[in-house]
């Protein structure tokens, strides 16, 4: 698309002939309005907004645990961006919503057993 004429040509393609055109013409716009309608969904629905901006799902189990969220995404209770996430002495490397925290693959999987043969 931001080849020169010349290029193109010599090349044989035609744009919208034998090479599509753009599906989306103004990708930075487009990134744009949807960053927009993703921090607007997310400020209708701030029960699932932990206090530090991250996602809060419930686990089919009922357990409830907070996953990554992009920096741009993460808002406060007014629905403004975060610049910073606070932290607190009694938070670091836990959850206080319930979530796993910062454990490895290792130790979640290991829980997940024991939860399983619990349940047998």
């Amino acid at each position: 698309w931001k080849a020169p004429a010349q290029v193109l040509q010599n090349a044989g393609v035609v744009l919208g002939e034998n090479y599509p055109k753009r599906i989306v013409p103004d990708i930075k716009a487009e990134r744009v309005k949807s960053a927009e309608a993703v921090l607007e969904m997310r400020r209708r629905n701030q029960q699932f907004n932990t206090d530090r901006g991250y996602d809060l799902i419930r686990l089919p189990d009922g357990e409830q645990t907070v996953v990554f969220t992009k920096k741009e995404f993460r808002i406060d209770h007014q629905g403004r961006v975060m610049k910073e996430v606070p932290r607190n002495k009694s938070s670091q490397g836990k959850s206080s919503s319930g979530g796993r925290g910062r454990r490895g693959k290792a130790a979640q999987k290991k829980i997940l057993r024991q939860k399983a043969a619990a349940k047998s």
